[in-house]
């Protein structure tokens, strides 16, 4: 991968300075320590991975057309006591949320690249299937 940017580059010292300010915030601290209870907690890994088995069948069987309400039903009450489970519910949560993070940040970078300066609020509303409305699936 060539780099476009030089590593004295301005943008990427902001870019640091940004990540050090996320990396403190309590958003990302908070997260973290859930992601870290989860993997502390055996008993809620294994619940987890049983569950993500569980969902690879009823991926699998849905492209087999071979899918029933039961099966459905199982994955919607053990997605539930997923949830309901402090540590498996708060890893859940906190995966999410550092998604969510990710996301935020790289929408706002794209659409100011995108439109060559800082985007409003509404330049940053979804709108179309796709987000920006320009997927062509629609």
């Amino acid at each position: 991968m060539t780099e476009t940017l030089s590593l004295n580059s301005a943008v990427l010292e902001k870019t640091r300075e940004l990540c050090t300010l996320i990396l403190k915030s309590g958003e990302y601290t908070e997260n973290v320590s859930k992601i870290e209870a989860f993997f502390a907690d055996e008993e809620a890994q294994k619940q987890y991975r049983e569950f993500a088995g569980l969902g690879e069948d009823l991926h699998q069987k849905q492209g087999e057309g071979t899918i029933t309400q039961e099966d459905v039903e199982k994955y919607e009450e053990q997605l539930k006591a997923l949830k309901e489970n402090p540590v498996t519910g708060g890893f859940m949560d906190a995966e999410s949320n550092l998604n969510g993070i990710v996301q935020q940040v790289s929408k706002h970078v794209g659409k100011a690249l995108e439109l060559g300066r800082l985007p409003e609020p509404e330049d940053l509303e979804d709108s179309g299937c796709c987000g920006s409305g320009g997927c062509g699936s629609c």
